[in-house]
């Protein structure tokens, strides 16, 4: 199995960004690949994921699944990489309408970028309150990433919500959601075009 580049230039940028070039470096060397950055348009072996995390997380001393959940919450928050923020924020104007258009993520991100293999979503509305994520099909870790996500936009949306990984089985990971108020706090500004300068 193999993933999209995108997605290891990302996890570069987000390593780079928030713990700085030289640990970067490190990781690298440690991986002892004959390069030291990873190419957005090439395609890398899933085994190489495996690797990259588990040496970053051990060099930067985190639990595996805390560093994937701050990579998630990282291509939300970030400004460096706000397309996807805005990829994601066109799901709805609030953050039960957001989950609801999880299931069409796959689909949204495959309009801009043809052969990007995010993974299957599936959301259960359990009530008005409650639901649950399933991820399928995707290699482990993707649903702390997803959970770094959720808890990213339930904060630019001003959403407070209780959010738990229930753990992965066969290659499917859960993610139990319980909305406690929708308007807990103010939300990021979001316009559906880039503002420009004038």
């Amino acid at each position: 199995m193999t993933i999209h580049g995108l997605i290891f230039w990302c996890f570069e940028g987000f390593l780079i960004f928030t713990y700085g070039a030289p640990k970067w470096r490190e990781i690298m060397r440690d991986l002892d690949l004959g390069f030291d950055s990873f190419e957005p348009l090439f395609r890398y072996d899933s085994e190489l994921a495996d690797r990259l995390i588990s040496l970053a997380a051990n060099r930067l001393d985190k639990p595996t699944d805390t560093l994937l959940e701050d990579f998630g919450t990282y291509l939300v928050a970030d400004k460096r990489v706000e397309r996807v923020r805005r990829l994601l924020r066109f799901g709805g104007v609030n953050y039960t309408d957001f989950l609801h258009s999880l299931e069409d993520l796959r689909g949204r991100a495959q309009l801009a970028i043809p052969d990007l293999d995010l993974p299957v979503i599936e959301l259960e509305e359990k009530s008005s309150e409650e639901y649950s994520v399933t991820c399928r099909g995707v290699p482990n870790g993707c649903g702390h990433v997803l959970l770094g996500v959720l808890r990213a936009l339930a904060d630019d949306y001003g959403a407070l919500v209780f959010l738990e990984h229930q753990g992965s089985v066969d290659n499917e990971e859960v993610i139990s959601i319980r909305l406690l108020e929708m308007q807990h706090g103010e939300g990021r500004a979001f316009h559906l075009t880039t503002e420009c300068a004038s």
